[in-house]
């Protein structure tokens, strides 16, 4: 016996509210007795924290053994019975048989998946208190003692192998009566990239990080210590503050540009130029882990910009005292966010949180008739005609939130509006403007891969209350390329 998964409409990466079907195919040598056939739409959530000092702990027979603390959460969990076509909790398959030919055989199946995940749900956890039954006739009760928060369903997870990942996957499970005949499975995974919250309301109103900034009154990196012209010297010394701002909410949206400015602004009056001489980019990535009460924290960096050897004048002796200069955001609009930057999320057990660090590295000099001139000082002072610019560097920082970019239809919008749920991840102002559904589908390499055995779990079905009778957002095309979910 074969069985193996074949998708209708096989996508790269789905999303919430999206439809996944398709056909569980067994080939069969020769006839062959099967119970029933089920199909799940599963997604887990497994974190593994290694302490720096380990906990012995007991087992049955009473001995110390030290404990690494996991934490598994089943945070998608929808079945449906395509052998025989019936409900499978109504009409269990227990004791059944079916006779099936050689041949192949077809069993179509259809899930829709919803806006947020099912372990936090209190009727999930009844029937999965009775449903798990361990080999030695104990309930198991795991997901039980667990905390959980009900949010959006998390992106999948690589990158962290042995320390956690989200996955998402199909599983098909062909289930014989014989006991000396083992169940059949075939597990096809895939990956899920959520829809984004709603967005705040269009404004106009920033959140900025400002740095001020003064240069020394020296020429080749000395001080000046001749008393002669010590105003002059002065008054050639520019100061004033590097600003950085993004839209209120600080929001960053995979695979697009920063929407970021960076403004000079001159405080004092100078006869010398600024100049941006280098600009650093970076955007940290927290991924906090947590299992039994243990905590950990792994992070990642993507260098989004490492700009050096620059020359380009942003304050020049002319702009006047109290002036803002924007510098030229083509310097970072054609550089998205890398493709391995997922959504920040969080679940039970996995969050993901976003800053972004930028650097901006100033010089100044003096132009033209200006610049002789002090250079002809400088071999007085100092015996040399060599005046090296000064380069100040500024750190500035933003807690940002990283979304998908695929937004809510207009129905998930209306429902949020009309509803007094306190959950987080789709809280939207009554007057929020109307948000049409988009999507994104980029041109990955198939993310889709068959698994071999795997083991079954009864399942809890849960439709999400909100989701139930919603459509999928409208499919207008997606713009990215390459492998979303590619480790650094």
């Amino acid at each position: 016996m074969l069985v193996r998964i074949e998708l209708d409409d096989p996508r790269d990466f789905y999303t919430n509210l999206d439809f996944i079907s398709g056909r569980v195919i067994l080939s069969l040598t020769r006839d062959e007795n099967v119970s029933a056939i089920r199909v799940k739409l599963e997604g887990e959530s497994r974190t593994v924290v290694f302490p720096q000092t380990r906990r012995p702990s007991l087992d049955p027979l009473g001995n110390q053994h030290h404990t690494i603390p996991t934490e598994s959460h089943k945070i998608l969990y929808k079945v449906s019975q395509v052998f025989p076509t019936q409900d499978p909790v109504a009409a269990p398959s227990m004791g059944l048989s079916y006779t099936l030919r050689a041949g192949q055989h077809e069993y179509p199946f259809r899930f829709e998946i919803p806006l947020n995940n099912d372990c936090s749900d209190p009727e999930f956890e009844k029937i999965y208190y009775k449903s798990r039954l361990s080999n030695f006739g104990l309930v198991e009760v795991e997901q039980l003692k667990y905390s959980h928060v009900k949010r959006i369903l998390p992106p999948s997870l690589p990158g962290f192998p042995g320390k956690a990942e989200i996955e998402y996957f199909i599983k098909a499970t062909v289930e014989r009566p014989s006991r000396f005949k083992g169940n059949m499975r075939s597990i096809l995974d895939f990956k899920l990239l959520p829809m984004e919250p709603t967005r705040p309301p269009p404004t106009t109103i920033e959140v900025y990080a400002r740095r001020p900034y003064v240069f020394s009154a020296s020429l080749a990196g000395h001080q000046v210590k001749s008393a002669k012209k010590p105003t002059e010297l002065s008054s050639m010394t520019p100061k004033g503050e590097i600003e950085a701002r993004l839209p209120s909410g600080a929001i960053l949206t995979c695979n697009k540009p920063l929407p970021l400015r960076i403004i000079v602004r001159k405080t004092g009056e100078s006869r010398a130029s600024v100049f941006l001489m280098s600009l650093q980019v970076q955007l940290i990535g927290s991924t906090e882990l947590k299992a039994n009460n243990e905590v950990a924290v792994e992070v990642n960096t993507w260098v989004l910009m490492d700009l050096n050897e620059l020359s380009i004048p942003i304050v020049t002796p002319k702009d006047e005292v109290g002036s803002e200069i924007d510098v030229d955001s083509q310097l970072w609009d054609t550089r998205p966010l890398p493709k391995a930057v997922i959504p920040s999320f969080h679940i039970c057990n996995v969050a993901r949180r976003y800053s972004l660090w930028l650097r901006v590295g100033l010089g100044y000099g003096l132009p033209g008739e200006i610049q002789a001139r002090y250079l002809s000082l400088a071999f007085v002072v100092f015996g040399t005609n060599k005046m090296q610019p000064q380069i100040i560097t500024l750190p500035l920082r933003f807690e940002t939130e990283v979304y998908s970019g695929i937004s809510p239809p207009d129905t998930i919008l209306d429902a949020i509006a009309s509803s007094s749920s306190p959950h987080r991840v789709f809280t939207s102002p009554a007057n929020s403007p109307s948000i049409q559904p988009r999507r994104y589908d980029p041109a990955y390499p198939p993310q889709l891969t068959q698994r071999g055995q795997a083991t079954d779990e009864l399942p809890p079905s849960y439709q999400d209350a909100i989701a139930e009778d919603m459509p999928p957002p409208d499919d207008l095309g997606r713009e990215y390329t390459g492998d979303l979910y590619q480790a650094d």
